[in-house]
């Protein structure tokens, strides 16, 4: 069977339970105002997971100048209060009809692979050949200086179409007051030139050592699933 790249990041047992029960609950009691502020609290915590994985999980492990990790730190903070600001901004004005559309797009997004539990979202043709001949130029060139360049277009690229599935793709499904998507597009806007920052500032300088573990962790973050899907 085909299969197609998707990229994601593992969730807690716990998280996912309460990522599906609410699910379930929007789906058999939609009418429940309650519901709104639920589904602010759920995805802003797989946010965070997001960011403990594809952030700190990989600068924990990659040494950097103590400057440019704060200043990465400092950015990133700023980007996680940017985007719950949006996340709870647009929860709060959805009616049943809509958080049912949020719901049902959300559950797509989720699946699991044996006993590990992932929200992750398919990937371009084109983004996966980019990352995998980022990777293999890893493995075999030690002038890093000649490809950071390379790598910093892949990694935003790679957020770009994040922010798309995310963002983007599910609040075309519904209609949103325009003085609340005006708004939230804004804070979309700051928050992924925050990520782009983050991701320059990050990978001006780099050892061959260091990019071989990160792309080891990239690469256990690819999981390909049937193309049907």
């Amino acid at each position: 069977m085909d299969s197609q790249a998707h990229i994601g990041f593992q969730i807690p047992e716990t998280l996912y339970q309460d990522v599906t029960g609410l699910i379930e609950q929007i789906r058999t009691r939609p009418q429940q105002r309650q519901h709104g502020k639920a589904a602010a609290n759920v995805v802003s915590a797989l946010l965070h997971q997001g960011i403990q994985t594809f952030y700190f999980d990989v600068v924990n492990g990659v040494h950097t100048h103590p400057a440019a990790r704060k200043s990465a730190d400092a950015g990133i903070s700023t980007v996680a209060k940017g985007a719950d600001l949006v996340i709870r901004k647009m929860a709060n004005s959805l009616e049943p009809d809509e958080l049912l559309i949020i719901a049902d797009y959300l559950s797509g997004l989720l699946f699991v692979q044996g006993d590990q539990r992932y929200l992750a979202f398919p990937l371009e043709p084109a983004s996966v050949q980019e990352l995998q001949q980022v990777i293999t130029r890893i493995h075999s060139d030690a002038d890093t200086f000649a490809y950071n360049h390379l790598i910093v277009n892949a990694l935003c690229r790679l957020t770009d179409q994040a922010v798309q599935h995310f963002y983007y793709q599910p609040t075309r499904l519904i209609k949103i007051r325009t003085f609340v998507k005006k708004s939230a597009d804004l804070g979309i806007r700051t928050v992924l030139k925050g990520i782009h920052f983050v991701i320059h500032l990050l990978f001006r300088q780099t050892r061959q050592r260091e990019l071989i573990r990160f792309s080891t962790y990239l690469e256990n973050q690819l999981v390909y699933l049937p193309a049907t899907r």
